[in-house]
């Protein structure tokens, strides 16, 4: 959005100065019928005159005619007309009136052409820093400006001869950069000297018409030598490399458009106008801007990806704008033609009532759209869908950390049918891990390549990179070589600040189409989710390494809401026991058991993204929300709604948490529970036979969801089991994972022990299987018997 602003800050100022500069120039208020170079060249522009169009006013009468200072008494002057023959022919032309302002509106396409050019080379600049694009574009702008004065106002040129050579030789450094070369910086000094030095020639001598043509004509003669050598450079490039289907189209587009950028200055100028006078202008303006979009296209394939990578702000916003500018030029049609009323006859009563609502409804319109927009390109693609909800129901799984990035990635590459994806992290992130064979990269913090991703928070595009020079080029080696063509910002959400600490690469498309906004939308959302992982692993990481100090830590309000359980008085037929073991200090899991009646008791068991402080306030948070909806006679599936809706209103899609929670009833012998993301609920009945119940919903906090409670039916002696990662996941000395197989034979193994011997049968296992390596996350368990009243 800083580009767009940017952007349209600029272009306002381009109008400011048009607008000074048509108020100070020339003060004479009539004029020939027609437009002309000081040459006497006629041009085409007004429908008045077309006999005319491309022959010459001799110069004698232009001079005489410009002599005249008084025109109150003059309403006619005879003109000798050269036509492009060579004969000659008199012809009296009645003098028109015109204002300074009426000319913005005959050159009005002009106008238009020269600002775009202008919005943009300051949007190549602030988004991708691309000094040559820009000054092309910018010098592209002032010739096509420029030009406007000298045929309305015979002045600027100076401007206008300077532009032209400067033109000249930037297209000639466009020849190597549009093959990736560099010409050296201290060819600018010589070529901006020569084009001062012509342009003074110019100005000095502007009444010399046969000079000005001479140096015009020099000037497009090397268009015409870059332009040419241009061409043959690229047709060669394609013969050589022989580039594929959408890159093949690239090049023929841009070879095109540097022919039209060579071709129609030309045809105007360099060969008097003919055949081309005798064509409608219209050509000429669309011809311009064909050339402005072609080479957009041939140079930048994914020139708006950015924009709709972040969110989809600009759209969304382009959609408000249209909305609320189409129902107010709507409701002004309205009470005009169809329906006037007499109160709103006065347009200012009815644009305060418009400023009122608009002002009153533009937040709920805009979250509005925002949702139908997501509906649209989102969540009506079932392939998207599926890929995300597979992809949140890693976070609750019995997986490493390696399994799941790899998961993830696989996932991605399927959904979006991609050829690879790779996480690059600077060398000193993980340093005591082995990310070999996960797709991950390790890269030097202090490289530029980092540096460059480090300060900027945007998505970088690899095919903006093509035709860059110095750190361009060697960023787009560097992503050309891994096959990336996106590459997403992973930001630390622990931070005020934007902090990057990866970037997820993305590579090129596999059927060469571009990404669809639903795709984007599904990337980036994949982005943020494998971004909190990393942010995870890295803080149980570093407090791992800091836990003896942060066991020393004075926490005792927070240790007191989420390790001290508040044990419920007793339940009759449920029996109960259990174990929470903080990793360090303060827990990220929730335990909680309370007793709603006599026979009823709800357990809810839950793993906060992360560890330490932060997450022990969010445990803490979530006790008093759960306690408060009891209260309020929430039933079990609001009670989930209401923990997903405070996780998505509080931290915006950057924390989530996983839940398993039920309600025990002894007197209809039945478990009703809901899983959201969690691990799966272990039931073992009396003869010792284990069944797992994996059937999970969407992990609190990512999206809003609508939760479904399931119903178990218990026989007598039936336990249940309900347990976080810290177990399944733990690792011993020799890297191998404690499982969710290990857990379930141990289950069988103590078949016949009550539920209150399990717990700490299970702690003393999982301490032997560790063996000297620290306990890495933590660790909950509860075991529940159930025996009917």
């Amino acid at each position: 959005m800083r580009e767009l602003a940017i952007t349209i800050l600029s272009s306002l100022l381009f109008f400011l100065i048009l607008l000074f500069a048509f108020i100070g120039f020339q003060n004479n208020t009539k004029r020939l019928p027609f437009y002309h170079y000081p040459s006497g060249l006629i041009v085409n522009i007004g429908e008045g005159n077309r006999v005319h169009w491309g022959n010459s006013v001799i110069q004698e009468d232009l001079e005489k005619f410009e002599s005249i200072s008084d025109f109150s008494n003059t309403e006619s002057i005879r003109l000798h007309i050269k036509d492009t023959k060579g004969d000659i022919y008199e012809e009296d032309f009645k003098l028109t009136t015109i204002r300074k302002t009426d000319v913005l509106g005959v050159f009005f396409s002009d106008l238009f052409l020269a600002f775009f050019s202008l919005a943009i080379a300051v949007y190549f600049y602030y988004s991708t820093r691309d000094a040559l694009i820009f000054g092309f574009f910018f010098n592209f702008g002032l010739i096509i400006l420029s030009n406007v004065f000298v045929l309305t106002f015979k002045n600027s040129i100076f401007l206008f001869v300077l532009t032209l050579y400067l033109g000249s030789f930037l297209q000639y450094h466009l020849i190597y950069r549009l093959r990736g070369k560099e010409i050296n910086s201290k060819w600018l000094l010589p070529q901006v000297l020569i084009s001062f030095i012509m342009a003074m020639i110019a100005s000095q001598e502007k009444y010399d018409m046969i000079l000005i043509e001479r140096v015009v004509l020099v000037a497009h003669a090397i268009t015409v030598l870059f332009g040419s050598i241009n061409i043959i450079a690229n047709i060669y490039e394609i013969i050589r490399s022989k580039p594929q289907e959408e890159a093949l189209l690239k090049r023929i587009v841009l070879v095109f458009s540097i022919f039209l950028y060579v071709a129609l200055p030309i045809s105007i100028l360099f060969f008097d106008g003919y055949p081309w006078f005798f064509v409608h202008r219209s050509l000429f303006i669309i011809t311009y801007l064909l050339f402005i979009l072609s080479f957009f296209y041939g140079t930048y394939r994914y020139t708006f990806v950015p924009s709709l990578v972040i969110f989809t702000p600009s759209i969304v916003t382009l959609i408000l704008v249209s909305i609320i500018l189409g129902t107010y030029i709507g409701s002004i049609f309205i009470l005009d033609f169809i329906l006037p009323i007499r109160y709103l006859k006065d347009r200012w009563v009815f644009n305060l009532i418009y400023l009122f609502l608009v002002t009153a409804y533009l937040i709920p319109l805009k979250l509005r759209v925002k949702e139908l927009f997501d509906y649209w390109f989102f969540e009506q693609n079932p392939k998207l869908s599926e890929g995300i909800n597979k992809i949140t129901a890693l976070l609750s799984s019995p997986l490493s950390m390696r399994k799941t990035i790899l998961t993830i990635n696989r996932t991605v590459k399927d959904t979006v049918n991609v050829s690879n994806i790779i996480i690059l992290i600077p060398g000193d992130q993980f340093a005591s891990t082995d990310l070999k064979n996960i797709d991950f990269v390790r890269i030097s913090p202090q490289s530029e390549i980092w540096n460059y991703f480090r300060s900027t928070d945007r998505v970088t595009v690899t095919s903006h990179l093509e035709y860059g020079i110095g750190l361009r080029e060697t960023l787009y080696n560097f992503l050309k070589g891994l096959n990336v063509q996106l590459a997403f910002p992973a930001f630390d959400s622990s931070s005020n600040k934007k902090n990057i600490q990866a970037m997820i690469l993305i590579g090129e498309k596999l059927d060469k189409k571009y990404f669809s906004i639903g795709e984007l939308k599904f990337i980036n959302e994949v982005v943020k989710i494998s971004g909190m992982l990393l942010e995870n692993y890295s803080l149980l990481e570093d407090e791992i390494q800091k836990r003896k100090i942060v066991r020393d830590i004075q926490t005792a309000s927070i240790v007191d809401n989420t390790l001290r359980l508040i044990l419920p008085s007793e339940v009759k037929g449920i029996d109960y026991g259990y174990i929470s073991k903080p990793a360090v200090g303060i827990s990220g899991d929730y335990l909680d058991i309370i007793p709603v009646s006599q026979t009823k008791m709800i357990v809810l068991l839950g793993d906060v993204a992360g560890h330490g402080l932060g997450t022990g306030f969010l445990v803490s948070a979530i006790k008093g929300i759960v306690r408060e909806q009891l209260r309020n006679g929430t039933s079990l599936e609001g009670l989930f709604r209401e923990i997903n809706s405070f996780f998505r209103a509080r931290y915006k899609g950057n924390e989530f948490m996983t839940l398993l929670g039920g309600i025990f009833d002894s007197n209809q012998n039945i478990f009703k529970y809901v899983n959201a993301g969690h691990l799966s609920l272990i039931e073992m009945r009396a003869d010792g036979q284990i069944k797992l119940h994996s059937k999970t919903q969407r992990v609190l906090g990512i999206l809003e969801t609508d939760y479904h409670a399931q119903e178990l039916k218990l026989l007598p002696g039936t336990k249940l089991f309900l347990y976080s990662d810290g177990i399944t996941e733990a690792f011993s000395e020799r890297d191998e994972i404690f499982g969710e197989d290990t857990l379930i034979d141990f289950l069988h193994f103590n078949a016949e022990k009550t539920v209150k011997e399990i717990p700490p049968l299970l702690d003393a296992k999982m301490t032997n299987f560790r063996g000297n390596r620290e306990q890495s996350d933590d660790i909950t368990f509860i075991g529940l018997s159930f025996t009917p009243n």
